[in-house]
């Protein structure tokens, strides 16, 4: 497939190309927050009922965190015993349910910078031009040793001459 480069480049003006990049942006962000929510809610708890159904179809991720937040010591002790069974303990619960959250936090940490980006990239961050060059004098003899419009030199009759500048 042949692309015309000049209908292309009349569809995507700067201004045009600019907003769609900061949809597209803005569409990534939406899709890492999504990731990480889920999985956030990958990684919930499991019920008693839901336990004593079917053990094995509970993932290591929920057995593991609901072990550690349940108050029920009866349900407790089936979750470990459950646990036992796959070959992990407390503390190993401990450090997969802390990997998660921190994997969790990261992926919500990308989707605030993906959509910090996508609001910079349409120009609402402020700041970013750090230089401004000075302003152009509109006149012939700004400076001393300018020349003006008659081919004479400015002098005293330049701005740089006069009390305040122009």
């Amino acid at each position: 497939m042949k692309f015309d480069v000049a209908l292309i480049s009349a569809m995507f003006t700067p201004g045009a190309l600019r907003g769609f990049i900061t949809v597209k942006m803005n569409e990534l962000a939406r899709r890492l927050g999504a990731v990480a929510i889920s999985l956030a809610l990958a990684s919930c708890t499991t019920t008693p009922a839901e336990f004593n159904k079917k053990p094995s179809a509970v993932s290591k991720a929920a057995l593991c965190k609901t072990a550690l937040e349940t108050q029920d010591p009866l349900f407790q002790q089936q979750l470990v015993t459950e646990l036992g069974r796959r070959g992990l303990d407390i503390p190993a619960c401990e450090k997969m349910v802390l990997q998660q959250k921190q994997a969790a936090a990261a992926l919500v940490a990308v989707a605030l910078v993906g959509t910090a980006v996508a609001v910079c990239a349409n120009g609402n961050c402020g700041g970013g031009n750090y230089y401004s060059p000075p302003r152009r004098y509109p006149g012939n003899c700004y400076s001393y040793y300018d020349r003006a419009a008659d081919g004479s030199l400015c002098g005293d009759r330049s701005a740089m001459s006069r009390p305040g500048g122009w």
